[in-house]
C-alpha cells in the first residue's frame, strides 16, 4: 500500500474512532440531553408551552398540550416554582405519575415510556415541567434518528476530506524527492524542482533543502569528473603519441645511449609522471577520508614561502607582509599545496629580478592571503576560466604545466569553505585566498 493511502487511512480511522467513541460515551452519559436535542417536537417543547401560557393564557396552553398529545403522543404538566399545578395537563392520573412530584427524581424508565423533569426560566417567572414520552416514540427516535445519521455521515465525509488533504500535503513532497533522487541517479539532477518544497518550514522542508545541497554537490562532482576524464584523455594522448613514435624510431635504428631521442623520451616520461601526480592530487581533494586538524595559518604560510625561496635559487625575491594570528581547523597539507601552486606560478611567470609579495590580513569575518607577482599578467577574458582543469593561456609555453595547479589550489581552498579569486592590473598578477572565520 502506498504511503499516501496509509497516512490517509490512519488519520481517517483515528479521527473516526475518537469521534465515534466520544459520541458513544456522551450518549451513554447524557441520553436525556441527546433525546431532547434530536427530537424535533421536544427541542422547543418547553419554550412554546410557556410562551403560549404567558401570552395567551391557561386555556390556550391546555389546548396546545392537547394538540401535542393527539399528534405526537406527548403528555405534559406545567407547575410554578412552588410545585403547584398551573394547568390540568395531559398526564394520565395513574399512581406511577402521581408519585413523580416536581422537585423529586422520577424513575429512570417506565413500561410506557420515560418521564422528564424539566426547569424553565422566562423573563417573568420560573416554571417546572413534567414530560412523558411514550415507548414507541422513544424507541423510534433513540434507535433511528434521521438527523443523527445525517450528522454522522456529514462528519465522516468532512473527516475524509480533511484526511485526504493532509495526506496529500505530507506525501506529495516525498514523491517529488523520490523523483529528484531518480534524476540524480541518472546524472541529470535539477535543483529547481525542489525549490517549492524547500520553502516549507517543517521537517520536510529541511529534508528538501539538505537533499538539494547534496544533489548540487553530487551533480557538480559528476560533471567535474566527466570533464576531467575528457581533459585527461586529451592531455595524455599527445605525450603518448610522441613516445610511441620515438619508440618506433628507436626500434628500427641502433641509437647511441646519448642520442637526443632518448632524452626526448625521458622528458616525455617526466611530463607524464607529473601529469599523473597532479591528477592524483586533484582526485584526492574530492575525498574526505582524512580527519581535519587544527594548525597555525601564519606558520603554514611561512613554511611554504621558505620552500619557495629555496626553489627560486635567489632569482626572485619573496616577501611576507602582515599576519592573521589565526588557528584553522582543516587539512594543512592541502592548503599548503594550494599556496605552493600559487607561488610556483608566480615564480614561473615573474621576471628574474622580480618581487613576489605574500600579504596576510584578518578582516571582519575572514582571513585573507594574497600572492602578487610582477609578471605580464592575464587578459581580463581569461580570469574567470583560471582554476578549471587543463586551462592554459594561448601564449603559455608548452612546458609550463598542464593547467592543474590552479585547479588543485581552488579545490583545496573550497574544501576549507573559502574562495580563490584572481585579478590582473597593469604589470602583475594577484591571486587572493579568502577563508571564512567560521
Amino acid at each position: 500500500m502506498r504511503l499516501f493511502w496509509k497516512v490517509f487511512a490512519v488519520l481517517w480511522l483515528a479521527t473516526l474512532l475518537v469521534g465515534g467513541s466520544g459520541f458513544l460515551v456522551s450518549r451513554a452519559l447524557q441520553q436525556d440531553w441527546l433525546l431532547l436535542q434530536f427530537h424535533p417536537q421536544l427541542r422547543d417543547f418547553s419554550e412554546q408551552l410557556i410562551d403560549t401560557y404567558e401570552h395567551q393564557g391557561s386555556v390556550a396552553a391546555q389546548q396546545w398540550l392537547e394538540t401535542q398529545r393527539q399528534k405526537h403522543r406527548l403528555r405534559a404538566q406545567l407547575y410554578n416554582d412552588q410545585g403547584l399545578s398551573l394547568l390540568p395537563g395531559t398526564l394520565p392520573s395513574l399512581p406511577r405519575f402521581e408519585t413523580s412530584l416536581p422537585g423529586q427524581q422520577p424513575p429512570a424508565r417506565f413500561r410506557h415510556g420515560r418521564i422528564f423533569q424539566l426547569a424553565w426560566n422566562s423573563n417573568s417567572a420560573d416554571y417546572q415541567l413534567t414530560l412523558n414520552i411514550p415507548a414507541p416514540e422513544l424507541f423510534r427516535w433513540q434507535r433511528t434518528p434521521f438527523a443523527l445519521i445525517a450528522n454522522i455521515t456529514l462528519a465522516m465525509a468532512m473527516l475524509a476530506l480533511i484526511s485526504l488533504a493532509l495526506s496529500r500535503y505530507l506525501t506529495a513532497p516525498l514523491q517529488r524527492l523520490g523523483q529528484a533522487a531518480q534524476q540524480l541517479a541518472k546524472g541529470r539532477f535539477d535543483a529547481s524542482t525542489l525549490e517549492h518544497i524547500g520553502q516549507r518550514r517543517d521537517e520536510i522542508g529541511d529534508l528538501a533543502r539538505r537533499f538539494q545541497t547534496m544533489g548540487d554537490r553530487v551533480q557538480s562532482l559528476l560533471d567535474s569528473q566527466r570533464q576531467l576524464m575528457r581533459d585527461i584523455s586529451h592531455e595524455l594522448r599527445s605525450p603518448l603519441a610522441r613516445m610511441r613514435l620515438g619508440l618506433a624510431i628507436g626500434s628500427k635504428q641502433e641509437l647511441r645511449p646519448d642520442d637526443p631521442l632518448w632524452q626526448r623520451l625521458d622528458k616525455e616520461c617526466t611530463r607524464l609522471d607529473r601529469l599523473i601526480d597532479d591528477i592524483l592530487t586533484l582526485s584526492r581533494l574530492d575525498t574526505q577520508d582524512l580527519p581535519a586538524e587544527h594548525f597555525d595559518l601564519d606558520q603554514m604560510v611561512r613554511d611554504v614561502v621558505e620552500d619557495a625561496r629555496f626553489a627560486a635559487h635567489g632569482q626572485q625575491t619573496l616577501e611576507i607582509e602582515g599576519h592573521t594570528h589565526a588557528t584553522l581547523r582543516g587539512w594543512r597539507e592541502q592548503l599548503s599545496a594550494a599556496l605552493d601552486n600559487l607561488l610556483r606560478n608566480a615564480l614561473r611567470f615573474s621576471p628574474a629580478d622580480g618581487v613576489i609579495r605574500v600579504r596576510l590580513a584578518a578582516t571582519g569575518d575572514s582571513f585573507r592571503i594574497s600572492v602578487q607577482d610582477q609578471g605580464a599578467g592575464v587578459p581580463e577574458a581569461w580570469l574567470e576560466q583560471l582554476g578549471e582543469p587543463f586551462v592554459r593561456l594561448p601564449d603559455q609555453p608548452a612546458d609550463s604545466g598542464h593547467g592543474l595547479g590552479l585547479a588543485i589550489a581552488r579545490r583545496a581552498v573550497a574544501r576549507h569553505a573559502g574562495t580563490l579569486s584572481f585579478s590582473s592590473q597593469g604589470h602583475g598578477f594577484e591571486a587572493v585566498i579568502q577563508l571564512d572565520k567560521s
